[in-house]
Formats: C-alpha cells, sequence, structure tokens
C-alpha cells in the first residue's frame, strides 16, 4: 500500500478538482445539446437517460480503473519475488 504524505493528498485533490470541473463543463455540453435536440416537452427524460448512461460509463471506468491497478500490483509482486526483493 502506497504511503500516504502531504504531497499525495494535494496531488489528489488537485486531480479531483481538474475532475470535477470537466465533468460539470461536459454537463453543460451534454444539457444544451439535449435541448437542441430533443422537443422542449421531453426533455426531462432524456436528461434522464443521459444520467443513467454517464452513471454506468463511471461505473465502468472505475471498475477498469480498480482492476488495471490489482493487476499492476500483483505484476509487481510477483517480479519483486523473482528479483529476490
Amino acid at each position: 500500500m502506497p504511503k500516504i504524505t502531504v504531497s499525495n493528498i494535494i496531488q489528489t485533490s488537485i486531480v479531483t478538482a481538474f475532475t470535477i470541473a470537466a465533468a460539470l463543463i461536459w454537463k453543460d455540453v451534454i444539457v444544451e445539446f439535449i435541448e437542441l435536440v430533443v422537443p422542449s416537452g421531453g426533455t426531462l427524460l432524456y436528461k434522464l437517460i443521459a444520467a443513467v448512461l454517464a452513471t454506468g460509463f463511471v461505473i465502468v471506468a472505475i471498475y477498469a480503473l480498480l482492476e488495471t491497478e490489482s493487476e499492476a500490483n500483483k505484476m509487481i509482486k510477483k517480479i519483486k519475488r523473482r528479483n529476490g526483493d
């Protein structure tokens, strides 16, 4: 497990802030696109569909990230054992 340091916390906070900013920008783009394409009466349904799709995408992305990290940690341990570390 990586050591928790102030530097790591600051880096994580900065990355999180940029991620939230990007998400808010994309939210505006998606909302404007829906309002442009969909007639005014059905926008709530399409916003709901967009929210469900975005949530699904985020879940898949997080799962893939965690699985990749897990596999990388397994490979690092295997290499360390092979090298006698």
